[in-house]
Formats: structure tokens, sequence, C-alpha cells
């Protein structure tokens, strides 16, 4: 026992970990999830790419948006993979937040430069997103409510020990918020109408284990925006009206069979697809009576632009 005045013997413990001078890839940071939830969110809201914004060579590209620019590049030249699947548009509300629900989310790992030739096509830098697997023993779920939306996350085993699931969903309600008060000023106007805007997003990831050697994983995301704005006028028998919408969606999905051929050498095989659909809409419509008939004069334009992307590889890593 010490003496008066003295301290007990502390140990610090710490995880080993890598220096930088030690790795092949200097520019490679990982993020882990628990600590990007730890940070403050804007209204409320877990961001994957405002904590990313925190690390060394990278800046956002104004004050709240979720833009990343990564040593000088623009946030187009950063390539994004989500379970290895692109994502072309990884952004809700116009730029504020990211499609990322952290509730979904493993590991984040963020390459800054020198990324392998496997990852050509973009120029700035790599960000890979995996999604949570799944708990194979038990049930649980969580939840939360936000400012400008909720969340819920619901995981366990389909087959104890041998397949599980995790599904995630999100979605925003300030269209549901913000409506009576734009109709109660539409109608202030003498007018009817109603305007508004909402995203929602959906995560969802299967694995089974076949033996010790091979597992199969199936991952899906979806997610879309939309804006959209309705008014209509009457004047005696006259009725204007108007529309316009605006709206993006994403689509995300893989299958990957990895297989462990012996203690040096394993593979993944994988299947992907990749949607990125933006879609515009504006229409006017006039209804009048002119000698004694009534007429109808309607013009409206529709916009749609998109990409679709399947692609399939094998990987194969060798440890000497």
């Amino acid at each position: 026992r010490p003496a008066a005045g003295e301290l007990e013997t502390v140990e610090v413990v710490a995880a080993e970990l890598d220096t930088i001078e030690q790795r092949t890839e200097m520019s490679t940071m990982e993020v882990p999830v628990e600590q990007i939830k730890k940070i403050p969110a804007l209204l409320g809201e877990v961001d994957v790419f405002k904590a990313l914004q925190l690390l060394p060579g990278v800046q956002s590209g104004g004050e709240g948006q979720s833009g990343l620019y990564v040593r000088g590049g623009s946030p187009d030249q950063n390539l994004i993979l989500l379970d290895g699947v692109p994502v072309y548009n990884a952004s809700h509300l116009f730029g504020f937040f990211s499609v990322f629900n952290a509730d979904a989310i493993k590991d984040v790992k963020l390459t800054k430069g020198g990324f392998p030739a496997r990852y050509g096509g973009r120029m700035s830098s790599v960000i890979e997103i995996g999604m949570k697997e799944g708990d194979k023993n038990e049930w649980h779920s969580t939840g939360t409510v936000g400012i400008v939306a909720s969340k819920f996350t619901f995981e366990g085993p389909i087959k104890k020990g041998k397949t599980s699931m995790i599904f995630s969903g999100r979605r925003t309600y300030i269209d549901l918020l913000t409506r009576p008060l734009i109709r109660a000023a539409f109608r202030s106007e003498g007018s009817d109408g109603n305007a508004g805007y909402f995203f929602h997003d959906f995560n969802t990831k299967i694995n089974h284990k076949f033996s010790d050697k091979d597992r199969l994983y199936l991952s899906v995301y979806t997610g879309r925006d939309k804006f959209f704005f309705r008014e209509e006028d009457k004047e005696d028998q006259d009725i204007y009206k108007s529309e316009f919408g605006l709206g993006w969606c994403n689509i995300t999905s893989a299958l990957r069979w990895n297989h462990v051929w012996n203690n040096k050498l394993f593979s993944n095989t994988t299947v992907t697809y990749s949607r990125y659909q933006f879609d515009t809409r504006a229409a006017e419509e006039d209804i009048f009576v002119e000698g004694g008939e009534r007429e109808r004069d309607k013009v409206g334009i529709d916009y749609s632009s998109g990409i679709n992307d399947w692609a399939g590889r094998i990987d194969f890593d060798y440890f000497p």
C-alpha cells in the first residue's frame, strides 16, 4: 500500500498503431463511425461528409454544404463507393446533407492520393464506405427523431450464426411541417396551392455464411429527393394552373462472393449496379370561356437525365 502522498502505479494502455512511415498507403485515413457520431451534427443530422471535412487536406465548398474539396480537387473528381458501387450524386437537400445514413455504416476510408489503379476514373480522392452486415446472434433496433428527419434501423439473424440482415430507413418531414404555412400563404393571395421538399433513403444488406471459406453478400441502397410546387387561381369561370417539380434519385446494389482459397490467397467476385436519375417538370394550363365555349391552353416541359452502370469484377489478394 503506498504511503500518504504517494500514488499507486499508473499503467497507460493504448492500441497498437502502425506509424505513417511503415505504411505503403500514406494518404489513406480511416474514420471510425462511432467517432463520426460524436461530432456535432447540423440540425441534429449526423453526416459522414461533415466529418471528412475536418480531416487534413479536405475542405467544404461552403458553410453547411456536404461537398468535399480534397487537395484542391472539385467534388466531381472524388470517387465515392458504397460497398464497392459508385454513387454519382451523394447529396440530399441540395448539397447540405450526404446520402449516407450513419446508422447503416460500418466503416469509412478516405484515400487522398496515390490510390491503386483499380480506382481509375477520378483524379482527387477515393471514399470507400462499407455498410453494416447485421447481428448474427440477436435482433435489435434503434430509432432517432431529429429536427429535419427521423430514421430507424433493425438488424438480426435470419438463421443464427449463418445468415443475418440489416435494414435502415430515413425520411425528412420538412414538407409535412411547412404544408399548413404554405397553404395559408397561398390562400392569403387568393389562390390555392402547395409547395414542399422531402428526401428519403433506405439501406439493406444480407450476408450468408456457406462455410468457413465461402460467404455471400447482397447490399442495396435507394434514395430520392423531390421538390414540388403547385398553384391554382380561379376567377369567375377562368382557371389558371401551374406546377413545377424537381427530383433526383440514386439506386445502388452489389452481390459479392468471398472465397478463401488458402491461408495466403482469397478472392472477391462482385457484380454491381448503379443508377442515377434526374428529372424536372414545368407545366402551365389555362382554362377559360371564349365565344360561349370552354377553351383550354396547356404547355409543359419535361426533362430527364441519368446513367445506368453495370459492372463485374474479380479481385485476388495474395499475402506472400
